[in-house]
């Protein structure tokens, strides 16, 4: 199994932490399922950053996901809750960043993690099932 599969397991794995994530029983990697009240985590991309210091070894990179979350919107009420879904789980990211609790990566080292753009991503024709987007940034070190 190569690093990245290894980095999105482990992040799925922590991503599991978040006590509201229990709602949707597990989350899937890629796609979305068709039923509704589902997660997926989707990898968007790799960045370098820069190393820190000049004598720092090995290498720095943010790895870029999207949180998927597929659930009901029939009105405004539940379109409301399912924005504030998403906004508490950015306040307990916030909170894993304070304590420094990061998805275990073998011989890796998680720094920060991040999330942005918390919105309606798609909404069915019906206007009864929405998806909801959500960019989450994991800054790691590796390769010492």
């Amino acid at each position: 199994m190569d690093n990245e599969d290894k980095i999105t397991q482990a992040i799925n794995k922590w991503l599991l932490n978040y006590d509201k994530i229990e709602e949707f029983a597990e989350v899937h990697t890629e796609e979305l399922p068709d039923e509704t009240e589902t997660l997926a985590l989707q990898r968007t991309g790799v960045e370098r950053l820069p190393l820190k210091y000049v004598t720092d070894k090995g290498w720095y990179r943010q790895y870029q996901y999207i949180l998927l979350l597929k659930l009901n919107s029939e009105d405004d009420i539940q379109r409301i809750k399912n924005l504030g879904w998403l906004d508490d789980f950015c306040d307990w990211i916030d909170k894993q960043n304070q304590l420094k609790n990061y998805p275990k990566i073998e011989n890796k080292e998680v720094k920060e993690v991040s999330c942005a753009n918390a919105i309606t991503y798609e909404t069915e024709e019906s206007g009864e099932i929405s998806v909801y987007y959500l960019q989450l940034y994991f800054n790691i070190k590796g390769g010492n």
